[in-house]
């Protein structure tokens, strides 16, 4: 039996819990299948890591995720490397140990040794001295380029929140290293990720950093509205026999904003405490049932604000508004104009605002809306 949290995780979303992303897979598959390398750009929570899961899987070619989250040191980068590019050795050609000769004669300032595991022999690539990490990790991905092209097999490798790469390696060396073996590609393809939007615009759209232009670039917007609705409906269906109320729909379309990850939230809850198609009161419950269980989650995130970025957050949240720097708004929020548009770029850089459709300001969050509305909407 497919429970709520099945349909609607809070992580990755896998087979019937995907919802649409057709264009977006599609064009993903693409650059994959063609070798060109992809940059993913969305605010947290967007789905991008279950997108690029899902390409590569329809893609049907060898691929590797390489997750930066926990890397500490430059170091730890070109561990991560240098061990995923001989997994994905052996999954794109084959074993290492009959590859041996083939791998040796590509290496210059890496070497094959012998790793002995809990349960098993195994071989790994490490370096023949103390050489610059920047040269070690270029190496690395060259060696798995002319494997490949050697034997005219294809693969991906997705780069998982690379902007540790930026916060680690202050000398753009990594970077410099990955953009040397990227541009040389014919049969391998890099897709880009992270968690931190303004960050990995940068490290690809500044002109003076390595990575400049170097990927194709995928934005992830909001699922539309009828793409939920054909999504939900199935899924209700399934569940009750019959299809959500509109206003029902309307109703979590509303709470939830259309942010993936907390229309899954919602979701998951309104599945789980309802027998039957829900009412418009049940979907509000699960909402409150949502900020009660982030509440404290959610201050703190506020509390590390600075003052006068949680007053514009407030106001955005209470007030229809295209333009904040003018004078009105100033007296209203007690602040220099110049401080107001120095707080609403550095909330736009953090992904807490954006502009939405009609040019007025909104909160991405819309848990952070909630609480900032003081409202938990109760019909």
């Amino acid at each position: 039996m497919i429970t709520s949290r099945q349909l609607f995780p809070l992580g990755k979303a896998y087979g019937a819990a995907f919802c649409n992303r057709v264009e977006e897979t599609e064009q993903l598959v693409g650059n994959i299948r063609n070798s060109k390398h992809t940059l993913l750009i969305a605010p947290r929570r967007y789905g991008k890591s279950s997108l690029a899961e899902r390409a590569m899987e329809k893609a049907k070619l060898p691929s590797i995720k390489i997750n930066f989250h926990l890397s500490t040191s430059e170091q730890e980068i070109a561990d991560l490397i240098l061990n995923g590019v001989m997994q994905l050795i052996g999954a794109a050609i084959g074993k290492i140990e009959k590859l041996t000769n083939s791998i040796k004669k590509y290496l210059s300032n890496l070497e094959l040794v012998m790793k002995l595991g809990n349960e098993e022999v195994g071989l790994s690539l490490i370096p023949k001295k103390q050489e610059n990490i920047s040269v070690i990790i270029s190496e690395a991905l060259l060696l798995l380029e002319k494997l490949l092209k050697e034997k005219k097999k294809r693969a991906v490798i997705f780069f998982d929140e690379f902007q540790e790469v930026d916060h680690i390696s202050k000398t753009k060396g990594i970077e410099g290293a990955i953009r040397t073996a990227a541009q040389e590609t014919e049969y391998l393809s890099i897709v880009f990720s992270g968690s931190i939007r303004s960050l990995l615009l940068t490290m690809f759209e500044d002109e003076n950093r390595p990575l400049y232009k170097l990927c194709r670039k995928i934005k992830l917007d909001r699922i539309s509205s009828a793409d939920y609705q054909k999504h939900l409906q199935k899924i209700a269906t399934g569940t009750w026999g019959n299809p959500l109320p509109p206003e029902v729909f309307s109703k979590i379309m509303q709470l939830s904003n259309r942010h993936p990850y907390y229309v899954n939230y919602l979701c998951d809850i309104v599945w789980e405490i309802c027998q039957h198609p829900p009412k418009i009161t049940d979907v509000s419950k699960a909402w409150k049932i949502v900020i009660t269980e982030e509440w404290r989650d959610a201050l703190k995130e506020l509390s590390d604000l600075p003052l006068g970025q949680r007053r514009i957050l407030k106001f955005i949240a209470n007030h229809a508004v295209t333009h904040l720097q003018s004078r009105a708004i100033s007296e209203a929020l007690s602040m220099a104009v110049s401080s107001i548009a120095t707080s609403v770029n550095t909330l736009i850089e953090k992904d807490y605002i954006e502009k939405d459709p009609t040019g007025n300001y909104q909160i991405i969050n819309p848990l952070l809306f909630s609480i900032l509305k003081d409202a938990l909407l109760d019909g």
